[in-house]
């Protein structure tokens, strides 16, 4: 029985985009995305306009939508939004990909084609390699979980509203959040 070759994130990152826009780099395999539905992308959207508007009145720091992040030696991932504070990026080539390291917050927006398993070690692998918080959004059930090294908190509700220490004086209430069209 043949094993596959395991890749390094130096041969995905010379790989062609052309080859590589549909593909993560998992512990070294090459993992397909799944397309975007119109709901995923207006939700993404909506959360980039938010997080843009926080930055323009507070300069410290990005927000970036399906940028390649390195994780770690094997693991390249593209959350939704990589959110980079405090000057993160400065120094950074930011022609090449992927980012070197992982986004101080990485938002994934669920799609309804992706599994728990899958999901769960995407944020564990985003907190591993140097994520200090993971959102998820699950317009489906109307919540974000917020995950970080200390534990998992659940925002549910029209009145809930997320906010985080990571961007001091953000604050968005989770009913405009996943509202999408």
């Amino acid at each position: 029985m043949a094993t596959a070759a395991l890749m390094t994130v130096e041969e995905f990152a010379r790989m062609p985009t052309s080859e590589t826009e549909d593909y993560e780099l998992v512990e070294g395999e090459l993992v397909p995305l799944p397309s975007a539905n119109p709901m995923h992308a207006d939700i993404r959207d909506c959360l980039v306009q938010v997080l843009r508007n926080y930055f323009d009145r507070n300069p410290t720091g990005r927000v970036l939508s399906e940028v390649d992040c390195r994780i770690n030696e094997e693991t390249v991932r593209r959350p939704d939004l990589a959110i980079f504070v405090a000057g993160r990026l400065d120094g950074v080539d930011r022609k090449k990909i992927p980012l070197p390291f992982a986004p101080d917050i990485a938002v994934e927006v669920l799609s309804p084609s992706e599994i728990a398993f899958d999901v769960n070690r995407k944020v564990l692998q985003y907190l591993a390699g140097g994520s200090q918080e993971v959102w998820v959004l699950d317009h489906e059930n109307r919540e974000i979980f917020i995950q970080t090294d200390d534990g998992i908190r659940l925002l549910r509700g029209g009145e809930a509203v997320l906010e985080t220490p990571v961007l001091p004086g953000f604050s968005a209430p989770i009913s405009k959040l996943l509202a999408g069209f």
